[in-house]
């Protein structure tokens, strides 16, 4: 029998494909070829079908698609331990917005790569950011450096400022000056990272995105929608993230913000709003007929505070048809790893557990979807990218290898992926990256944060 060349062939796998049927092959492999899957099936059958290159031995563990962050503000994660509370401003001595105005180009070039790398350890090859960089030329050459996926839009593209009474640890005087609170400044650059989609073969792409919780006039909105719409991609925005938002929203245009969002005219299945925590009946209505996309952000969730009194929907929302992927919004006290487990413990506490199966779908193919990009990414398949993820067999939280779906959503931490191809490239081998110094990343950034924490007066605690 004659046999297929193919550059990778993963085998001696639990193949978790997340493809329309769900699919598990186990034992299992993937034929990779370039930047794309070429096969996903038995072990055996493409043993025997495939002549590789390279074979990667999984020993037994999962291989599954990679992850997507579907909203990261990537450089936040640069905030940890600089800040106990962001939401606690009498304690502070600076505004959290002051230390997002007070980043240069370096510090968000190390932000970024440091996020990046930490991504891949956590099974995540790709991240969506909601326009909160101000230099996305040096993000963008650190997320291809390190060999990700990302999804950029403008920073900051707002016109109103009265919902900020409800989030004054978001607005300062320092950040509004840097990206003022203008229309003109607003329409112009809708567009500005959608010339990164020239090149179908780019790792980082761009998007539309706003930054919503009512910062945005009607003009803007439909305006940003219309741009979207015309360039083939998802348009995005905050909405319904902290309580007093909505109850300003509403005292400002006399309708809840999903339903005038709704009446715009500017929700389809094309829109992707994020947060989406306290929505009242006629909110939830507008979702469900308008076929808009939903990013729930967990993490955020608990920190907020409003799993205490919201009503928990997200299961009701998922069962309902409504497309929910995740994201880690800011991680100032996590990493992205945490993310199903916290989604997880959320519906616990809302006394509506969300299942392992529905988990995984929200961090893969409702992720690729919010990108716009689930002909590409999200599962396995004949065609699509080869963003693979490849576990440990000997990590932590593999054990017992009976419910594959149950350990991968929410026992198996960073410290079980052992290689990570992107585009079909092994960008993460035997837990380390195959094209960056990670201690020199480590130590960069570490001098970063402390350089910006000294330029706006933050002491160190002890």
């Amino acid at each position: 029998m004659n046999r297929s060349p193919c550059d990778i062939l993963i085998c001696n796998a639990q193949v978790i494909t997340m493809d329309a049927a769900r699919t598990i092959h186990s034992p299992g492999a993937v034929a990779v070829e370039g930047s794309r899957i070429l096969e996903a099936g038995s072990d055996a059958e493409l043993r025997q079908r495939y002549d590789a290159v390279e074979t990667l031995d999984a020993q037994g563990a999962i291989v599954h698609p990679g992850f997507i962050d579907a909203h990261n503000h990537i450089v936040h994660t640069t905030s940890r331990g600089v800040f106990d509370n962001i939401f606690d401003i009498d304690a502070l001595p600076v505004k959290f917005a002051d230390l997002k105005a007070g980043v240069t180009s370096e510090d968000e070039a190390a932000a970024t790569a440091m996020a990046a790398v930490e991504m891949l350890r956590c099974g995540f090859t790709m991240f969506i950011e909601p326009g909160s960089l101000f230099d996305t030329r040096a993000a963008a050459q650190e997320v291809e450096r390190v060999g990700m996926r990302a999804l950029f839009a403008a920073p900051y593209l707002w016109d109103r400022r009265e919902t900020f009474d409800a989030m004054p640890a978001l607005e300062s005087d320092s950040l509004m000056a840097r990206v003022p609170i203008d229309r003109h400044r607003a329409l112009s650059q809708l567009d500005a990272e959608l010339h990164r989609n020239q090149d179908p073969e780019a790792l980082v792409r761009g998007y539309v995105a706003i930054y919503g919780v009512g910062t945005a006039s009607p003009e803007l909105i439909q305006g940003a929608h219309t741009c979207a719409r015309e360039n083939g991609v998802p348009l995005q925005l905050h909405a319904s993230y902290a309580p007093g938002e909505g109850e300003i929203y509403r005292a400002i245009n006399g309708v809840s913000q999903y339903v005038h969002l709704h009446e715009l005219g500017v929700l389809d299945e094309n829109t992707v709003v994020v947060h989406a925590n306290l929505l009242d009946d006629d909110e939830e209505a507008a979702v469900e007929q308008s076929g808009c996309q939903l990013v729930w952000c967990p993490i955020t969730f608990f920190s907020l505070g409003i799993v205490r009194n919201a009503s928990f929907k997200m299961a009701q929302r998922h069962r309902r048809g409504v497309r929910v992927a995740l994201g880690v919004d800011g991680a100032f006290d996590c990493t992205p790893a945490e993310l199903m487990l916290a989604a997880h413990l959320a519906s616990r506490a809302g006394d509506d557990p969300l299942p392992p199966d529905a988990l995984l779908e929200m961090q893969t193919i409702n992720g690729a979807a919010a990108a716009g990009l689930q002909s590409e990414l999200g599962s396995l398949e004949p065609g699509k990218r080869a963003d693979v993820v490849l576990r440990s067999p000997r990590a932590a939280g593999t054990y017992p290898a009976y419910n594959p779906l149950h350990l991968l959503a929410l026992t198996m931490g960073s410290g079980s992926v052992d290689t990570v191809l992107v585009n079909g490239e092994i960008v993460l081998r035997h837990g380390r990256s195959t094209r960056v110094d990670e201690l020199e990343i480590s130590r960069a950034v570490t001098a970063s944060v402390t350089a910006r924490a000294e330029r706006l007066g933050i002491k160190r605690q002890p």
